[in-house]
């Protein structure tokens, strides 16, 4: 890992990305590249001038001058950059950004609406464009271990979903190396309750799990654990996450067409819209 994108908060919050991006960093020696959004939509409307376009010169050297003491306050990484954009449209930038510069990795704090689908539009439009991985942090209250939990897809009849597992597999391994922290992985069978008990589906789920530890095998990853459980993924992974106090889930995209190319699954869409901890999105 070379260069991770720091999104960074606004001045008066927490810097959460800042905080994750700057232990990735000590352990990787990658370099961090640290942006700062601010935009005043009334710049934009027409017929206003004198003091009111002013603003924004004003509100972007307010930021710059914060922006250099945040930098006093941290020891970032050598070769690290820093710098205040005034953009509209986060997704949007992130993406032409990307487009012109190797980044592996892009950290952002996630803007959680609890009760309200979990992430905000600017969170699931990253979620769904960004064609790096794509780590989303949140603060929590609970004490995390060193574990970081991948969310494997069970359909490894087919191949994309297997390159899919394999790709999360990859992820989780160098961060977890990165980290000191243990990789662990949860396949999820999207099984009502009713056949659940069944003798045939019993054996069948052996079956299906042996396969799945044959795709872990095939990647070359350690995984300290895997986590078989069925009813609704969503729920069910989630609740091995929250229950191992896991500092991280990773979520594969890239398995579902769309007009636009892989979009997110709809199953990996249910499961980050419930998640409580850090996720980190794999394309």
């Amino acid at each position: 890992m070379q260069n991770i994108l720091v999104i960074l908060d606004k001045p008066k919050h927490e810097q959460i990305a800042l905080e994750r991006a700057l232990e990735l960093a000590e352990k990787s020696g990658a370099k961090l590249h640290l942006v700062s959004f601010v935009y005043e939509p009334v710049v934009s409307i027409p017929l206003l001038s004198g003091s009111v376009l002013n603003v924004s010169d004003q509100i972007q050297n307010e930021r710059k001058k914060w922006l250099q003491e945040l930098q006093s306050e941290h020891s970032l990484p050598a070769g690290s950059t820093a710098e205040v954009i005034w953009h509209h449209d986060i997704p949007y930038w992130t993406l032409d950004y990307l487009a012109a510069n190797d980044c592996d990795l892009v950290v952002k704090t996630a803007q959680k609406q609890f009760g309200r689908g979990g992430f905000g539009s600017i969170d699931w439009r990253m979620i769904e464009s960004v064609p790096a991985p794509l780590w989303l942090a949140v603060s929590t209250h609970w004490v995390k271990r060193d574990r970081i939990v991948g969310a494997l897809d069970p359909a490894i009849d087919n191949p994309l979903h297997v390159e899919l597992n394999q790709r999360v597999l990859a992820v989780g391994g160098t961060l977890s190396a990165l980290v000191g922290a243990d990789l662990e992985a949860v396949a999820c069978v999207p099984t009502p309750d009713e056949v659940a008990d069944l003798d045939e589906f019993r054996e069948q789920a052996g079956a299906l799990l042996s396969a799945i530890d044959t795709v872990i095998a095939d990647s070359g990853v350690e995984c300290k654990k895997t986590h078989f459980v069925t009813g609704k993924p969503a729920v069910e992974v989630n609740r091995v996450v929250d229950r191992n106090k896991a500092r991280a889930i990773l979520v594969g995209r890239g398995v579902r067409k769309g007009p636009k190319g892989f979009l997110l699954g709809n199953t990996a869409e249910r499961i980050l819209g419930r998640a409580n901890t850090d996720v980190l999105i794999v394309p």
